[in-house]
């Protein structure tokens, strides 16, 4: 039976991907990120990492026909940043170098405004990660005028990254008895400005058509698809006090960006693998490793926000958790001992930490086990 994701068109388990993966150049082919040998630099790789915001802008788009306000668009920078630096960061590389890509309908979104807006994002965003020692240098990029093949307007970007061959971190050295160590997507960080709500960039499909309300699309048909429309109850300036934040604040809550707290982490403990759990929720820890069973069964309340999305969506808990981050955006899988050290570090950032599972030995290949209060859940590759 399909998920309601499914239903709505999106493709968690990204059929197809296989077909370019089997061309890359990737050194480490099992890591998270793809790394090649930087040629005119021996004993370096290179990490070309691109993605999105998913389907944010849709939501800043409404904010826009709704208030006249381009500001709406400022946070789409601190998501495209976000997607790219922190997976980049999951092999442990160090991002240098930033570019985007705008891709616009110019009858639908005023494209001065939005460039200007996301202009301003990106460089708070890059004046933040300077705050922290961190320089990523922005290097421009390409807007395109496509009205006849974007119905509003999309924005993903580039990071390039460097590593060292032999401090890459694959997953290859994940044993039984590793800890995995969840760190929270909610909550207020110390470099964020306002509290979070945890949902980062994926789900954001399901969650505007069952939480939006249908005469959004009557309004504004270029928001959705023939296929399907909006069911939800709620104005995207509703108030609700389950999440303490309207709905519009909610779904654009900008992604959190670990890369200050890897790096702190990787500088005091050695680190077996880093998950980021964007595209494939809990689940995307089934790409990592070799033969190892995933167990996950000391898992924090997930936000409120995943929360109201099952309740109005009625999508299956066993697909909640491979479609959302459910409220662990980021795992790191280090030897038991140290998994007090990571928390610690990550606690000084006010983004909380804890030992959410272990690792245990597989002879059937990779498996994911959830227990928590929805149920116990099983997942293989």
């Amino acid at each position: 039976m399909a998920s309601r994701y499914e239903e709505l068109g999106v493709d968690v388990s990204k059929k197809g991907v296989e077909f370019l993966k089997r061309i890359t150049d990737d050194v480490f082919p099992e890591a998270f990120s793809p790394v090649v040998k930087d040629p005119s630099n021996p004993g370096w790789g290179i990490i070309l990492h691109t993605d999105g915001a998913g389907t944010k802008p849709v939501v800043s788009y409404l904010y826009y026909k709704e208030t006249g306000e381009a500001k709406f668009f400022e946070t789409l920078a601190d998501d495209v940043v976000a997607m790219n630096v922190d997976d980049a960061a999951c092999v442990g590389g160090i991002p240098a170098a930033f570019s985007d890509y705008v891709a616009v309908n110019p009858f639908k979104v005023p494209k001065q405004e939005l460039l200007k807006s996301l202009a301003k994002g990106f460089s708070r965003v890059f004046s933040r990660l300077r705050e922290s020692r961190i320089e990523v240098f922005f290097s421009g990029g390409e807007t395109a005028d496509l009205p006849d093949i974007v119905r509003t307007f999309d924005v993903s970007g580039t990071v390039m990254a460097r590593v060292k061959l032999s401090k890459v971190i694959t997953g290859g050295k994940i044993s039984p008895g590793d800890i995995i160590v969840g760190l929270r997507s909610g909550g207020k960080s110390t470099f964020e400005e306002k509290e979070n709500s945890g949902i980062m960039c994926n789900g954001i499909t399901l969650a505007r058509h069952c939480l939006l309300a249908k005469e959004y699309l009557d309004k504004y048909p270029e928001i959705g698809s023939e296929a399907k429309g909006y069911s939800g109850r709620f104005k995207i300036d509703s108030f609700v006090d389950e999440l303490d934040m309207t709905i519009g604040e909610a779904l654009l809550s900008p992604t959190r960006i670990y890369l200050p707290i890897i790096l702190e982490v990787l500088k005091n403990v050695e680190v077996k693998a880093i998950i980021h759990n964007t595209g494939g929720g809990l689940t995307k820890c089934l790409k990592i490793g070799s033969n190892i069973k995933y167990v996950k069964d000391n898992l924090p309340e997930p936000d409120p926000i995943f929360r109201l999305i099952r309740a109005e969506s009625r999508e299956a808990p066993v697909n909640m958790y491979r479609s959302f981050n459910m409220g662990i955006g980021l795992e790191i899988i280090v030897e038991k001992g140290f998994e007090d050290t990571v928390a610690d570090i990550s606690e000084k950032f006010n983004v909380g930490a804890k030992a959410i599972g272990r690792c245990e030995k597989s002879s059937e290949g990779n498996s994911l086990i959830i227990i928590s209060k929805d149920g116990k859940f099983e997942y293989r590759v």
